[in-house]
């Protein structure tokens, strides 16, 4: 008899190729792609949202308040009365016909949940044990971070983090005093992505060392041979890696691809061309400051030559 396989939660910081290796999972048969359910940015999705924070800590001590919303992500119950009773136009009504009837597809066919959401990393010791997922945890050179944020301009309120006594008492407590300052006053995208980084690494290694049996995943050893390396994490998550799937990976990740991200295709790159965008994207200056201010973390992942 078959074993079921587990849920899978693909997390790290943002920006660290996790909706790339989430998509390219999602391209293996009996397999359900659900895309950042912690993101309180999209409306009328997969989950009837009750994180009032960005990156929401989800703990023992408050699961009480999340735990059946993120269950019924899981086991693909839509929250269809909730949505309709929300929905203001036909758009809106026409996504939660097709979600709805998207997610009766996957129950009918009993298939694994693949949760993609870097929003969700620091919850993501309490989603495994609390649902027995398999972890996927992607890790991305500081620079190559600091860089997408500066091309995307994402500002960050840190009050998200300062609001949740929990978290900044917990899991972020070296970083208190940052992060009290960046919600006072904000800062430049350099600086901020500095702390971001710093901050989800610091706990990203807290996880490999308490959690032996997730995969830890560098973006750049993604890139550099996504076919293979993609093949083993499929082997480990016992995920059937088919002709399908091995194109899907060639078609992301080709060298036909642009090095950079393009409107309309951004997850189409040249992704050994990609790792070292960060090069052009920042000055000397700013490639010098991420460099030292990130260095007590960055060393645990990243060698002198990969600057």
């Amino acid at each position: 008899m078959k074993t079921k396989r587990k849920p899978i939660l693909v997390t790290g910081s943002h920006r660290s190729g996790t909706t790339w290796a989430g998509r390219m999972l999602a391209m293996a048969p009996k397999t359900a792609y659900i895309h950042e359910p912690f993101n309180i940015g999209l409306k009328l999705d997969v989950i009837d949202s009750p994180f009032p924070h960005w990156f929401q800590y989800i703990c023992d001590e408050n699961a009480h308040h999340y735990e059946a919303s993120v269950r019924n992500v899981i086991t693909y119950n839509y929250p269809l009365a909730s949505h309709f009773a929300k929905a203001r136009t036909p758009r809106n009504y026409a996504k939660i016909v097709r979600d709805q009837w998207r997610f009766l597809r996957h129950k009918a066919r009993k298939d694994t949940p693949i949760i993609k959401d870097p929003i969700a990393l620091f919850s993501a010791p309490w989603l495994a044990k609390t649902f027995d997922m398999n972890v996927l945890v992607m890790i991305r050179h500081p620079a190559a971070f600091c860089s997408s944020l500066k091309l995307k301009d994402w500002k960050f309120d840190f009050n998200n983090f300062l609001l949740q006594p929990l978290l900044i008492d917990g899991h972020l407590k070296s970083f208190k005093k940052e992060i009290e300052a960046f919600a006072a006053h904000e800062q430049d995208i350099i600086s901020q992505a500095i702390v971001l980084w710093n901050s989800m690494h610091y706990l990203i290694n807290v996880y490999k060392n308490e959690h032996p049996n997730w995969l830890f995943v560098r973006h750049e050893d993604l890139s550099i041979d996504p076919v293979a390396k993609f093949q083993s994490i499929y082997g480990a998550l016992q995920l059937q890696f088919t002709p399908k799937a091995k194109s899907a990976i060639q078609a992301s990740s080709g060298e036909h691809n642009p090095a950079e991200q393009q409107a309309g295709s951004e997850f189409k790159r040249n992704s050994r061309a990609n790792i070292h965008n960060w090069k052009k994207r920042l000055t000397e200056a700013e490639i010098l400051r991420i460099k030292e201010q990130t260095h007590a973390i960055s060393k645990l992942y990243y060698s002198e030559h990969e600057w």
